[in-house]
């Protein structure tokens, strides 16, 4: 694999099915999925040789196939650059013809113009999805094949988000015809995502068995595992979701804004149900939200646990701890396959407890001498209840501000998850009003986000409250891998006021709602399974949770390192990774779903960092000379990059020259070469790489000639 990927091959033999020889040759070439040898017996080696064979089989027709379109997405890659300067001219006649890059992915059936199955399947079009290559291993090197048929007693578990990356989790367990899905959350896009509002899991893989899937069991109530439900829902409606008290209330009210009403099926850590082959109990968990879940799946390929998000707080302030003997019972039962949490396997020791946070509260409030802003994550129910205990021991009142943190909250006080005396909230506006000294305001924008109450208070933006020299800000919270620009950003704008800016690092004013290492290391003992599947983490977590389950007595080769869009089959009590299918990252972008892909992105980026370049040329249509002087503006530059005008504008002249005078007519053609044109020079001379949207209009430059009945034929009536 040390050659380039992308590298041109020349045809070496003759369409039809190879010959022996060459298909061994190629076999040796080019690597190709070899499942872990198993010691289940001899049939069990039978039929795993026979597996590989079919699979050797089905790899090399398959990874022409995938070689093909991945060499047609780097082209598209490639051209993405080209594409990216140029543009997509505005929706042009001429440039129309520039989209035929874009006929895949308008032409694949499954497209937004495809087969027609419907609005929602219709938006989830495949061939618009940033589908990765399909590799998989500690080197990202090996090269898995499409999947195998089921087997009959296997269950099948593959992730459409949610493993190398912290969010949007959702994991679908197949056994049969039937599917149940545990959570289906969202990612939030990074700065390389611009103008994305939310990542969603893939829907694609089980789009057509949708009608199969016999439930959706949520484990708890964060963004990253109920945020993208409304999405699934409008697929089926009809789903019946799976959840604690809390959890079904807080999705409740999402559902609402999408005029979404769900089944829910409403669960306690006692409950026990079945759906077809799948019997689902839970057990009490705790983390950063009440009411979490960890879930035992009981099917007839063995025994599953899914931890959800969880840690192993000793003292928490639900007096709800994590039900260790209720898992030491799952394990003595048996376990098959354990699906553990892995955000802080990196950190060793065990976390701390959410009982250390109100003291540190109450001093800080104690300390302020003016108004006191507390940041939080909207659903911490918890945290947000030690900050209420501490303004109304200091004399203050409390506002909440934000969307999320309000109808949470007032949530979590009807249903009596939160406890607030009498007159301790009021209304933001009301607060404006009073002594800063007398208020105390809890908001969300932990993370940095642009449109957050608190990044909207830094920027000086915010419609009620003007952060003053001397306000108190207590960032409660720990920052999520890719946010640390943006929440150092508000930090800084923020201290720039005058501000005194608290974070955990200054005092403990947050405590992670998922277990370290060494709680991990309590959950694998009580557990006790035969094999292990990490989650919930990026590749460093996924490895470090890995070597703790090895560390507890899980075997080696029966511990799956997987990847979004791995399929690993669950069969005769061994866990084994085999095969992939493509599942990529599917963007909501402001009222439609799916419809942006890389290149979108990749223009949206362009024209961010290099601006935009327009060229309009008017041209014979007959003999493709020009008419006029071309026409280039710019935007986006400096005032000193004004001069490029003229250079670009008689770069253009003297290619559209020479385009005529080679007799080219093609204004497609002529588009693509003022686009490489004017790109080499902005890039070699200019060091930049702007947008570039060049427009051909060709135009009839003879007399008009009108004869006696035209005349006649335009005269009104008399």
């Amino acid at each position: 694999m040390n050659e380039p990927r992308n590298r041109s091959r020349k045809v070496t033999r003759k369409a039809g099915p190879p010959a022996e020889n060459e298909t061994a040759s190629n076999e040796a070439a080019s690597p190709v999925f070899q499942a872990p040898a198993t010691d289940a017996g001899n049939s069990a080696q039978d039929h795993s040789a026979k597996g590989d064979k079919d699979n050797s089989g089905k790899k090399n027709s398959s990874d022409n196939h995938n070689e093909g379109g991945g060499n047609n997405r780097r082209s598209r890659s490639r051209g993405s650059r080209g594409r990216g300067r140029g543009g997509n001219g505005n929706g042009n006649s001429n440039n129309h013809g520039g989209n035929n890059n874009h006929g895949g992915k308008n032409g694949n059936g499954n497209g937004k113009n495809g087969n027609g199955n419907g609005k929602g399947r219709g938006r989830n079009n495949r061939g618009r999805r940033n589908v990765p290559k399909s590799m998989q291993g500690a080197d990202l090197t090996k090269r898995l094949p499409e999947p195998p048929k089921q087997p009959k007693d296997a269950l099948r578990i593959y992730a459409l988000g949610g493993i190398s990356e912290i969010g949007r989790n959702m994991t679908v367990f197949e056994y049969g015809d039937d599917l149940i899905i545990i959570d289906c959350g969202v990612l939030f896009p990074s700065s390389g995502e611009p103008g994305v509002d939310l990542i969603l899991p893939d829907f694609g893989p089980i789009e057509k068995k949708i009608h199969k899937v016999k439930a959706l069991v949520v484990t708890h109530a964060h963004e990253d595992h109920i945020g993208a439900i409304p999405w699934l829902l409008k697929l089926r409606p009809d789903i019946p979701i799976v959840a604690s008290r809390f959890t079904i209330a807080l999705i409740a009210a999402k559902c609402k804004e999408h005029r979404q009403k769900p089944k829910f099926v409403e669960v306690n850590e006692k409950s026990d149900v079945t759906y077809g082959p799948f019997r689902v109990r839970f057990w009490a968990v705790n983390h950063s939200v009440p009411d979490a879940l960890g879930i035992m799946l009981g099917t007839p390929a063995g025994n599953i646990i899914h931890t959800g998000d969880i840690k192993l707080d000793q003292t928490p302030l639900d007096n709800r701890p994590t039900d260790l003997p209720a898992l030491s019972r799952y394990g003595d039962e048996g376990v098959d396959l354990m699906l553990c949490d892995s955000t802080n396997a990196t950190v060793p020791g065990v976390s701390a407890s959410e009982g250390d946070i109100p003291a540190n509260f109450k001093r800080l409030v104690a300390g302020a001498k003016q108004r006191v802003i507390l940041a939080s994550f909207a659903s911490n129910v918890y945290r947000v209840q030690a900050a209420i205990d501490a303004a109304v021991a200091n004399g203050r009142k409390v506002a909440f501000n934000g969307r999320s943190m309000m109808r949470n909250m007032e949530i979590a006080e009807k249903m009596g998850f939160l406890k607030v005396p009498r007159g301790t909230i009021i209304p933001i506006d009301e607060a404006a009003k009073m002594a800063p000294h007398k208020t105390m305001l809890i908001t969300t924008g932990t993370q940095g986000e642009p449109m957050a109450a608190l990044s909207r208070m830094a920027r000086r933006e915010h419609r009620q409250i003007t952060v003053r020299d001397g306000d108190t800000i207590i960032f409660s919270s720990s920052l999520i891998p890719g946010n640390e620009e943006a929440v150092y950003g508000v930090i800084n704008m923020l201290s720039q006021i005058g501000a005194n800016v608290i974070t955990n690092q200054d005092v403990k004013v947050h405590a992670s709602g998922h277990g370290y290492a060494g709680e991990l290391l309590f959950l694998y003992n009580a557990a006790r399974p035969r094999n292990a599947m990490p989650v919930h983490g990026e590749w460093r977590h996924l490895r470090a949770n890995k070597e703790l389950a090895i560390s507890t007595g899980v075997d080696r080769d029966r511990t799956v390192l997987a990847q979004n869009g791995v399929v690993v089959d669950l069969r005769k009590g061994r866990a084994e990774v085999v095969g992939q299918m493509q599942v990529g990252n599917l963007y909501v972008d402001g009222v439609s779903m799916g419809d942006v892909d890389a290149d979108t992105l990749a223009d949206r980026t362009n024209l961010g960092t290099g601006g935009v370049v327009s060229i309009t040329c008017v041209i014979d249509n007959r003999t493709s000379r020009l008419l006029e002087h071309p026409t280039v503006s710019t935007t986006g530059f400096s005032d000193d990059d004004r001069g490029i005008v003229p250079e670009v504008a008689e770069m253009v002249e003297n290619t559209m020259n020479d385009l005529a005078a080679e007799g080219e007519n093609d204004t497609y053609r002529m588009v693509q070469k003022l686009r490489r044109k004017v790109s080499k020079l902005m890039d070699s001379k200019y060091k930049r790489e702007p947008v570039i949207l060049p427009t051909i209009v060709p135009t009839n430059s003879g007399p008009l000639v009108t004869d006696e009945e035209d005349v006649d034929a335009s005269r009104e009536s008399l």
